[in-house]
């Protein structure tokens, strides 16, 4: 029997090509299928994989000469040159849409395929999918390693409508009724699962970092959250054997020692996870890996454990910063303590997602207040990034179960069910037939603030982290509510007619365009400072150097010129591109140092120094800063690409005769030699020409 499996697409459409392809979203192989498929491949039948992640990426670097028409003419054209008598499709809430689409053209092409749903999304609409799209023969629900092959046997016997009603774990159809049989219990013994067929996807070798299923399930029960649904609450770990047997395979097979853990609660039974860390410590390799927890269930003494094991990366699910609505939704987090954990996790240099949900039923303003604060404190470490999204009433939730009979369709999507910042027409008229198919597109009425005000601020707070580093950290510790500068922002910016968030589908968002940056930089230079800001020696200076990296866009004339790895008397110094030098009458490391501890800012030091900033981290728009001797700025002055090192050592009268005893010349060498080490200058073997206009 030939099968063939396709991942559902999970990469988010940018509407710009250049942008989405930009956006390095996938690093990793579709695990799903391939778990399933690597249960078929034991048992003789090797299927075939289609990743529409791929496929995506392929229709977007096509030339438009060449390309279809759409995406989904696109993905169909190629599954229809395979050969296959069964379709199992993945599902997920966000591209459920284009997945029902592909499933009615393959139908359309080849009546006679079986097609096959399974996943997260098809799992809880089960039976409103199976009686909206007569073109789905069969759902597969929740685990599918034991259920999917039985399905196959059972299709394969003479007597296959008997034996379908035996099998657990699907729905399928007997004439013209929906049976829903039984649900399959979970695997609870998830080392005896093979690892998947990596070797099944064409596109194996080009990933930064593979993902592996260590487990399944969370004991928690969060309102908003279809985790438990799907896993029937049955929380469980692979040995620490087993995973690592699997990390081992594969780092020796395809060279790949950075593993993203799947798991929504990876530390949830604290005794497992030391074991796992203290087996890969005793192990003698070196893997790096990445995995999800609540901030509850770690402590100092676990994280500092996890790194030494090779963690780099955690994902926290805080949700809110209201600690009244932490008790409402059912997460129960002391925020304290998770900002605590946070702090840990920040502190041992491991790169921490919080993520934070807005738009909550009965969230108030005071509620959005605590979150959007909330958001904005963790600014203040250098490796957390924090995000906001609109909530979803995901499919088989409590809130979905509360709510489903008031859901709106107001085209404010949530981007946890959303990709992109357009959504394709035919999707639209699909959504707006199918509520029960589809709630997740839909939106749960808000009592007390309107959803448009939510979707504004998840937006602001979004931008102003992105393009800024420090100023929306000081704006929250010098106004005490970020929230009240967003209402004194939509003010000013309604006075100012600008009104650009209301832009058609094919346009970047205003929030996502620099249009937005230079009018905020105005805002805060004009009304914040005049009206509200209390520290305004600090606000005004900060803006000045966020300006520098965000106006400049001048070219350094390098030309043809290689930089020099080795420093010698004939090289070229120059200041870079995105050097920025500037004097400021206080401690510019003292004030970063009030912001990260939380104190008064009007209590920084008046202290005449200059100061040299370059971008370290474009991403994370990390900063890094120089306080300058005068020594270094002196020699920074005569770095113009124009002289070598020995010119610049010959004329060292610009400096002393002598520092601490030391001769001129070798006291410049050495602060030359310092000043490329410190990557506050680079050099050529040929003269340049530098462009200095930028630079103070």
């Amino acid at each position: 029997m030939n099968v063939c499996f396709v991942n559902a697409l999970t990469m988010s459409d940018f509407g710009d090509p250049e942008l989405t392809l930009a956006s390095d979203q996938v690093t990793s192989p579709p695990l799903g299928i391939l778990s399933l498929a690597a249960v078929l491949c034991e048992k003789g039948i090797t299927p075939q994989v289609v990743n529409l992640n791929k496929l995506f990426i392929d229709f977007l670097k096509c030339n438009e000469d060449e390309k279809p028409s759409d995406l989904l003419t696109f993905i169909v054209e190629h599954i229809k040159s395979l050969s296959f008598e069964i379709l199992g499709l993945s599902t997920i809430c966000s591209s459920y849409p284009l997945t029902l689409r592909i499933a009615r053209e393959i139908k359309k092409f080849n009546p006679a395929v079986k097609i096959i749903l399974g996943g997260p999304q098809a799992s809880v609409v089960d039976i409103p999918t199976m009686k909206a799209f007569p073109f789905i023969d069969f759902v597969v629900r929740g685990e599918a390693e034991d259920t999917f092959p039985l399905l196959l046997e059972a299709l394969s016997s003479t007597d296959f409508s008997i034996q379908l009603e035996k099998v657990p774990g699907i729905t399928f159809r007997k004439g013209v009724d929906v049976i829903r049989n039984p649900n399959a219990q979970p695997i609870l013994d998830l080392d005896r699962l093979p690892l998947p067929a990596y070797f099944l996807d064409p596109s194996i070798n080009e990933y930064k970092s593979i993902s592996l299923e260590v487990g399944r399930g969370c004991p928690f029960n969060c309102t908003f959250c279809s985790t438990s649904e799907f896993f029937n609450r049955k929380f469980r770990l692979k040995s620490p054997q087993k995973i690592i047997e699997q990390m081992k395979f594969i780092k020796d097979k395809y060279g790949i020692n950075n593993i993203t853990f799947t798991h929504d609660n990876f530390a949830a039974n604290r005794k497992k996870v030391v074991e796992f860390c203290e087996a890969i410590i005793n192990c003698g390799e070196d893997f790096f890996w990445t995995c999800s927890a609540r901030t509850d269930q770690t402590d100092d003494e676990l994280i500092s454990l996890m790194k030494k094991a090779g963690c780099q990366g955690i994902f926290f699910g805080v949700e809110t910063g209201s600690a009244r609505l932490q008790q409402m939704i059912n997460k129960k987090l002391n925020l304290s303590d998770a900002i605590m954990r946070i702090k840990c996790t920040d502190q041992h240099g491991i790169n921490t997602t919080v993520s934070l949900i807005t738009a909550f039923p009965e969230e108030t303003k005071d509620d959005l207040r605590s979150t959007v604060n909330f958001l904005v404190d963790l600014l203040r470490f250098n490796n957390v990034e924090p995000q906001l999204k609109l909530l979803a009433p995901l499919a088989g939730t409590q809130l979905h179960s509360i709510y489903k009979d008031k859901l709106l369709l107001d085209y404010i999507y949530s981007d946890i069910s959303y990709q992109g910042w357009k959504q394709n027409p035919d999707d639209i008229e699909m959504i707006k037939a199918n509520p029960e198919v589809f709630p997740d597109f839909y939106s749960i009425p808000t009592s007390h603030i309107d959803r448009l005000y939510f979707k504004e601020v998840q937006d602001f707070v979004t931008a102003i982290q992105t393009w800024f580093r420090w100023l929306p950290v000081a704006l929250l510790q010098d106004s005490g509510d970020i929230l009240n500068v967003f209402d004194r922002w939509r003010i000013w910016r309604t006075s100012k007619l600008i009104d650009n968030l209301n832009l058609n589908a094919n346009e970047v968002p205003y929030y996502s365009r620099r249009k937005f940056v230079e009018d905020f930089f105005e805002f805060v230079l004009t009304y914040y400072y005049n009206e509200m800001a209390k520290a305004k020696k600090v606000i005004s200076s900060i803006i000045e150097i966020e300006n520098l990296f965000l106006t400049h866009e001048g070219e350094l004339a390098i030309e043809s010129h290689k930089k020099l790895v080795v420093f010698n008397s004939t090289s070229f110094p120059y200041k870079p591109k995105d050097l920025h030098i500037t004097r400021l009458n206080f401690d510019y490391k003292e004030l970063i140092q009030c912001l990260r501890d939380k104190k008064n800012l009007n209590q920084i030091s008046d202290n005449n120094v200059t100061i040299a900033f370059r971008e370290a981290n474009r991403e994370r728009r990390e900063i890094s800063v120089r306080i300058l001797s005068p020594i270094s700025e002196e020699l920074l002055n005569v770095c113009d690409g124009s002289r070598t090192v020995s010119d610049i050592v010959s004329k060292s009268s610009l400096l002393k005769a002598q520092v601490d005893g030391i001769a001129s010349e070798k006291v410049c060498y050495y602060g030359l030699s310092q000043l490329l080490k410190q990557g506050l200058i680079e050099v050529s073997s040929q003269p340049i020409l530098v462009d200095f206009k930028n630079q103070v």
